[in-house]
């Protein structure tokens, strides 16, 4: 049977000797499918920009075998493995079209990088496009300059009143672009040509064979609908899939504060409407009694706002909605963003309406400003994770810290789904693990004494460790206290105003994004050189994910403690109870694989690469209790048992001088 050569999107043949020459369409520059029957012609041999691994063939022939055929595979697999080409680059040969969900943008540089290099090597044209959030696209000025939800009202007011400078009505992709586009890309050519860069990665994404995009493109319904996201025969990438429950659920919940209150009254004001209603909904707020966070169904927040209102939520509903438009326009005149708080509010109440109240909860509690809020919280990660994967034409799930996969595909409702657990690629000699058993950090064991025990195991071992490392502990208040008791011991020491554990400078984790950048990147530069340095963070802080630290940067990490989350908090224990309805003692093991899963994280921060080495001292009694929800990978080397004092642990300078 002669091979078929056409273009999946404008549906124009082509002849070989066309295909051999440009490998995508003349006519819509889409890459073309080729096909023998139901067979490709390509192999994901010919794509793949390296030289395999048997771990890497596997995790292939799995995802061919499994998603290739609509099914889902949750899998996890060390740093450094390769988990995106090797993903791509067997279902590109494929002929699947690809949405590759992620978090982070070096993420999403890093998925456009490999398609590049996928094309270079099969000599294709795979297309991919970055569809990013407003914020990264807009070139307008007007906007930019905007909070995120003014923003996106001010634009869509623009666009209907054809004042954005930038065209939105885009009917045909421009064909001088090259394939992989990645969002810096867009930018500058919407700049130069006019065009708003948002719109046209919108357009681009309905026909490329890769969309990279941030989770809420996927999980959210709204952004879904609005966007024209179609997953419909296409496979889902879930990177960092170790993130997804706690994602989606935050998509699916929402917050009702002191501050959207006396803004929807003060907008009900300047349109001359009665503000009656928002002030007794502000006065049950602010006189609720939150000296300790309590957690309420819904059914009851529901009973307690329709007090509060002295009226039914629908006949609030009814009333109040068509006064949104008269406030955009109100503020459009004023010079203002046409942007509704009063809008948001009616919002929270549609989704206490609608949603299936047995999956969520109320907390009644005060924010980080002190001020009284009501969260709305989905308990059931499912919810928005099942009928994204159903929709799709097959999925990937995959990150390096999901152990144990039974139990995550479990919590998150793919329990028929294909886990799996590969082999990581490290040589066994470039990771070495210690668990310390003579120390714990758990609330009636966290004396001064044994805080100075743990500073003492610290500063010993740090002496192995020539260059940079880290250290981990549960809570900053935590930390806090462990540096002053350190500091009274003698443990930390001061010199020409600066701090240093043992012998290392020590850094201390940043309290906000911007002063977390600027002391990491003091650490970086010292830590790679004589003497290195010593960085303290916190689990599931800014340093845990989404940073790395590779080679000289991270040759140890200490975990003190585990971090389980705050037994007393009333959205952890609604948590847990909610699971353990679901399944006897599922909640139960949430809670203890939530809490690994933060460790095996931040223990995830100092391999990056196949031939990067790091040593781990685990120091809890917990880490041993618990030894089979450690990542493999975090294991490779064997496991040492301290359970009373020992000397350095050895051969650790031989490798480090390896």
């Amino acid at each position: 049977m002669p091979a078929e050569i056409h273009c999946p999107r404008c549906k124009r043949e082509h002849s070989v000797e066309e295909y051999e020459v440009e490998r995508f369409c003349r006519n819509c520059g889409t890459s073309l499918r080729v096909s023998l029957g139901n067979k490709p012609i390509i192999t994901w041999q010919q794509l793949f920009p390296y030289e395999p691994y048997p771990q890497q063939e596997e995790f292939i022939n799995d995802i061919i075998k499994t998603v290739g055929n609509g099914g889902v595979l949750v899998a996890e697999a060390c740093n450094g493995f390769g988990k995106t080409v090797s993903a791509l680059s067997c279902l590109l040969s494929i002929g699947k079209k690809v949405v590759y969900a992620t978090r982070t943008h070096e993420q999403v540089k890093q998925v456009l990088t490999e398609i590049s290099k996928i094309n270079e090597k099969g000599g294709t044209g795979f297309t991919a496009v970055n569809l990013a959030s407003r914020r990264f696209m807009c070139v307008n000025p007007e906007c930019r300059s905007l909070p995120l939800s003014e923003a996106q009202e001010h634009c869509r007011v623009l666009r209907k009143d054809e004042n954005c400078p930038y065209e939105s009505e885009l009917t045909a992709a421009p064909r001088s672009l090259p394939p992989v586009k990645p969002r810096e890309l867009l930018v500058s050519y919407g700049k130069r040509r006019n065009v708003c860069p948002y719109y046209l990665a919108r357009l681009l994404s309905k026909e490329s064979d890769v969309v990279v995009c941030p989770y809420p493109y996927v999980f959210n319904p709204m952004i879904r609908l609005t966007t024209g996201m179609d997953l419909e025969d296409k496979v889902i990438i879930l990177d960092e899939g170790h993130n997804i429950d706690k994602v989606s659920q935050d998509i699916l919940s929402d917050t009702l504060s002191e501050r959207v209150l006396e803004a929807a009254a003060e907008e009900l004001k300047s349109i001359g409407k009665p503000m009656t209603h928002i002030r007794r909904l502000e006065a049950f707020l602010v006189n609720l009694d939150v000296e300790k966070p309590r957690a309420v169904k819904g059914t009851i927040l529901e009973l307690d706002l329709e007090k509060a209102l002295r009226t039914g939520l629908d006949s609030f509903v009814e009333s109040h909605a068509p006064l949104v438009d008269a406030i955009r326009a109100k503020k459009m005149q004023s010079g203002k963003p046409p942007s509704s708080s009063l809008n948001g509010l009616l919002g929270f109440i549609e989704l206490l309406q609608t949603s299936p109240k047995s999956k969520y909860i109320a907390i009644y509690t005060r924010n980080y400003y002190g001020a009284n809020v009501i969260e709305y919280r989905c308990l059931d990660p499912s919810l928005a994770v099942k009928p994204v994967v159903d929709s799709a034409d097959g999925a990937i799930i995959m990150s390096g810290t999901i152990s144990p996969v039974d139990l995550f595909a479990e919590i998150i409702g793919l329990e028929s789904s294909i886990k799996k657990v590969y082999d990581p690629i490290q040589d066994p000699k470039n990771v070495r693990m210690v668990i310390d058993s003579t120390v714990s950090t758990a609330y009636r064991e966290r004396s001064d004494k044994m805080i100075k025990s743990l500073g003492k195991i610290i500063s010993d071992e740090l002496d192995s460790v020539r260059q940079g490392a880290l250290i981990f502990f549960p809570q900053r208040q935590f930390m806090n206290h462990c540096i002053d008791v350190w500091r009274n011991s003698g443990t930390i020491s001061a010199s020409n105003g600066r701090l240093y554990l043992g012998e290392k400078r020590m850094f201390r984790e940043g309290r906000d994004a911007e002063q977390n950048t600027e002391v990491t990147q003091r650490y970086r530069r010292v830590a790679t050189g004589v003497g290195g340095a010593v960085l303290l963070c916190v689990f599931r802080g800014r340093n845990s994910e989404g940073s790395n630290f590779p080679d000289d940067q991270a040759r140890g990490i200490f975990l003190v403690g585990v971090p389980y989350a705050n037994y007393g908090d009333p959205l952890v224990k609604e948590q847990i109870r909610y699971f353990n309805g679901q399944k006897r003692g599922l909640g139960n093991r949430w809670y203890t694989m939530d809490a690994f899963r933060a460790a095996n994280q931040s223990l995830g921060r100092g391999i990056r690469s196949r031939t990067d080495w790091c040593h781990y001292w685990l120091l809890d009694r917990r880490y041993n209790e618990h030894r089979n929800l450690v990542s493999e990978w975090a294991k490779l080397g064997g496991v040492e048992i301290v359970s009373e004092h020992k000397p350095k642990f050895p051969g650790f300078k031989r490798l480090s001088e390896a």
